[in-house]
């Protein structure tokens, strides 16, 4: 995945401002910034909701800006995403939204119906097929969109706020269903947060994004090396507003 001197304009703001990152199939990202920082929209820019106002963003070795509708909609079988804001559909049942990626697949029902499980086994969802998504918590519901996301086994997966809703314990269990997927088939993981979260290894990598701008991308110790003499990256490592 490719993001090539990104340029977004929201009215008359530059919301993002020549913004290049590179991220190898099974790395995994973690984009980091306070609100407003620009984080949202670079992650609908990566899964093809909004076109760039100038730069390119290159998925699959596809130029999204290049593509029409049905190619678009060919590409994005390859992702999943977890987007902010929420996307369940409170008219159906967690099972049911669980298995809207594979509703146009030709998967059997019995096939479907294991993958499903097996997704909302490894997040703790158990006894839950039947509810609507209205009577869950925030971070229950987290994780309903994470298990739909994963449930056709995505080549990249998109998670704008990754520990919104969730306690720490379950921040840890899905840092851990992440670092499963990435080793066993090498998912490609990019993730936003507004600090560091702790299951964040000295090694892993994280990019920097404040007011539209790139300012860090490398890993956690170097991040917090460069914080220490920097005072306009603290609050990333810290968890400071």
């Amino acid at each position: 995945m490719l993001i090539d001197e990104v340029f977004q304009h929201v009215g008359v703001h530059c919301a993002l401002s020549g913004v290049s990152l590179r991220v190898a199939r099974g790395e995994g990202l973690l984009i980091i910034g306070p609100n407003g920082a620009g984080k949202t929209l670079l992650t609908r820019l990566i899964v093809g909701l909004d076109p760039p106002s100038a730069g390119h963003v290159t998925v699959f070795g596809r130029d999204l800006a290049q593509l029409g509708n049905r190619a678009m909609r060919l590409l994005r079988r390859r992702m999943g995403a977890v987007l902010q804001r929420g996307s369940l559909l409170d008219g159906l049942s967690v099972l049911e939204n669980v298995l809207l990626p594979l509703r146009d697949t030709p998967m059997s029902k019995n096939d479907m119906a294991r993958a499903a499980r097996l997704a909302m086994t490894q997040l703790q969802l158990d006894g839950m097929e039947n509810h609507r998504p209205g009577s869950l918590s925030l971070g229950q519901r987290r994780r309903v969109e994470l298990a739909r996301a994963l449930i056709h086994r995505p080549d990249l997966l998109v998670w704008d706020g990754i520990t919104d809703g969730l306690d720490r314990s379950a921040v840890s269990e899905i840092f851990e269903v992440l670092r499963t997927q990435q080793q066993a088939r090498g998912l490609t993981v990019i993730a936003t947060d507004n600090s560091t979260p702790a299951d964040v290894g000295e090694k892993d990598r994280v990019a920097v994004l404040d007011r539209g701008r790139l300012l860090f991308d490398g890993s956690r110790t170097a991040l917090e090396s460069a914080a220490e003499a920097r005072v306009d990256l603290r609050y990333v490592v810290e968890g400071r507003p």
